[in-house]
């Protein structure tokens, strides 16, 4: 039985990608970032990401090839947290999910990682913690990007007082896989 047969309404990814099809590069990026920001509120939602999207905001980018990125800073929120007033793993490993998919929205095209795939592989390397309160990068990089898998990095770095890059705190290696229709001929 269907989702809307149930009278549930379309997945949040098919709802966001469907209203964002106008978008193109940073702009689809920073349209995430609102979309999960905004169903926060919503006391139906339970996805992790819009405990996480608020506080996050876009710092740079680039697009150029062969290795586009997108540097988000993000500060660590209580509900963030574990039992010892740090940074969760597993919301750590919920931040590189999202923010290193990101960029691919900068070399996304119909038929390209338009959907920008699905998680084949999540390896986060924990460094050092990371106390709720601290404001931290988190850099992310295409490495590669084929037609049916690709390869994505990021690192986290605490932000110094002067705003400079500090310490690096986690890292993480990210592999996904399309899922993109065939792209139609022209």
């Amino acid at each position: 039985m269907s989702n809307a047969s149930k009278g549930k309404s379309a997945p949040s990814g098919l709802t966001f990608f469907e209203g964002a099809k106008r978008l193109e590069g940073i702009k689809k990026a920073e349209e995430y970032l609102r979309y999960n920001s905004e169903r926060q509120d919503n006391p139906e939602n339970h996805e992790w990401i819009t405990n996480i999207a608020p506080y996050l905001s876009i710092v740079s980018y680039s697009s150029a090839l062969p290795h586009p990125s997108i540097t988000f800073r993000f500060t660590v929120q209580p509900i963030h947290g574990n039992g010892l007033n740090n940074l969760h793993g597993g919301c750590t490993a919920t931040i590189f999910d999202n923010c290193t998919t990101l960029p691919l929205h900068l070399i996304s095209r119909p038929g390209f990682w338009q959907y920008v795939g699905v998680s084949r592989t999540l390896n986060v390397t924990y460094l050092r913690p990371i106390p709720v309160g601290t404001t931290i990068d988190i850099k992310c990089d295409v490495l590669h990007a084929g037609r049916t898998l690709c390869a994505l990095r990021g690192e986290m770095r605490t932000v110094t007082e002067y705003g400079r890059e500090g310490p690096l705190l986690a890292v993480c290696e990210h592999g996904k896989a399309s899922t993109d229709p065939p792209a139609e001929k022209l």
